[in-house]
């Protein structure tokens, strides 16, 4: 009995180990992963925010003279409208798509529930 609780004790611990390298591997590869998407994500952001700025300023000098001035602030603000709201609808598509933080962690401790559940299964039919 006191051999079955050693062994048990020690596959325990070996599994608690192999736990915190697969949390610590996933935690690592996110993390990288996510000051990447950041990095580029914000610079993507401001230059096109100022791209944006510099044309809207410049179509709007063009028309300043004109009597389609406001028809053309108008066209602009109804355009920024519309692509705000299809990347509202498009983020919610691709977020509900998106895997879990710690999906492949999750897994594995499901597979090694399972094969607990059959040793502790096998282990009770022996016993007499």
């Amino acid at each position: 009995m006191m051999d079955r609780l050693a062994q048990t004790a020690a596959i325990a611990v070996r599994q608690a180990g192999a736990y915190t390298d697969l949390l610590l591997s996933d935690l690592k590869a996110a993390s990288r992963l996510m000051r990447r998407r950041i990095a580029l994500g914000v610079t993507f952001v401001l230059c096109a925010h100022l791209a944006v700025l510099m044309a809207c300023g410049w179509v709007v000098a063009l028309s300043w003279d004109s009597s389609y001035r406001l028809w053309v602030i108008g066209a602009l603000l109804l355009g920024f409208a519309a692509i705000a709201l299809l990347t509202a609808w498009r983020l919610g598509e691709v977020d509900s798509g998106a895997p879990g933080v710690l999906q492949r962690t999750a897994q594995e401790w499901a597979k090694d529930r399972r094969l607990l559940e059959d040793l502790l299964a096998r282990e009770r039919a022996v016993e007499p």
